[in-house]
């Protein structure tokens, strides 16, 4: 069988990723004659960022149309648009959040990858999540309606491509599995990925100032530095307590930078 060309292995890697973050048909981006075939996971990681971005924006759009178009009032816009997020990507993230929240409450870290594969959730994954959609909703509520969709969109991004420095950190902690097979990451497509996140910021950049209150360095600094802090820490607590990464580190990453992400877009609309 012949090599797809570059247009459809981009039309491959774009399914990959919109079947993988969201629970939107992707079929109908494959060319007919690929429609049967996978693309491999970690060639996809360049558009993931992307993906992030689009799921954030569309959020961000259904909380702006909430209170802007319907008078919803701020808060339940917000949780609204939230709740809309999580029916779109599955609650991807939030499970990984859930399990490895889960997972603290063992002490082996072969207990604590049996209670990550168990489907039912436990106290502190309820917390966890609780916690997640508090910060989250508290941050977008805080925010200008036509702020939503810009902050969604670079907390997304952020989101997902921070995951893959964990990935690039952590050897895999299980043998098997979907994210097993992204060690070791495809060195081109990871760098793409990070060129998608540069040009992402920059036009977040340009743009955040027309509707910011307060300006300067600091708040435009605060969203790369939350960043980068959810994904240390996430990274950090996955070695210490599973020696390694799985899926559910992965979607905690992304929890946690995406929260800590709006959080600090906060600062530029303080008095």
């Amino acid at each position: 069988m012949a090599k797809p060309g570059l247009f459809s292995q981009t039309r491959q890697d774009l399914a990959c990723g919109l079947g993988l973050f969201t629970r939107l048909p992707a079929h109908w981006l494959l060319p007919v004659g690929l429609r049967d075939t996978l693309s491999p996971l970690g060639r996809s990681i360049w558009c993931w960022p992307l993906m992030g971005a689009g799921v954030g924006g569309v959020t961000g759009l259904v909380g702006w149309g909430l209170e802007h178009l319907l008078s919803v009032a701020t808060l339940p816009a917000v949780a609204l648009a939230l709740a809309f997020q999580t029916a779109l990507t599955g609650a991807f993230h939030e499970d990984g959040l859930a399990d490895m929240a889960d997972s603290y409450g063992a002490h082996s870290r072969a207990r604590k990858l049996e209670i990550m594969r168990d489907s039912r959730v436990g106290s502190y994954g309820v917390i966890a999540l609780c916690v997640c959609f508090i910060v989250r909703a508290g941050a977008l509520a805080a925010l200008p309606p036509a702020a939503l969709a810009p902050a969604l969109m670079l907390a997304g991004g952020f989101a997902r491509s921070g995951l893959l420095y964990t990935v690039k950190a952590l050897p895999p902690a299980r043998p098997d599995g979907l994210a097993r097979s992204l060690s070791p990451l495809p060195r081109v497509p990871f760098v793409m990925a990070q060129t998608v996140m540069i040009i992402l910021v920059v036009l977040w950049a340009a743009w955040w100032p027309r509707v910011a209150t307060q300006h300067g360095i600091l708040p435009l600094m605060l969203p790369l530095l939350a960043a980068c802090l959810g994904q240390i820490c996430v990274t950090y607590a996955a070695h210490r307590q599973l020696g390694g990464y799985t899926g559910d580190v992965l979607g905690a990453t992304a929890c946690v930078t995406e929260g800590l992400v709006l959080a600090a877009l906060t600062a530029s609309f303080q008095p």
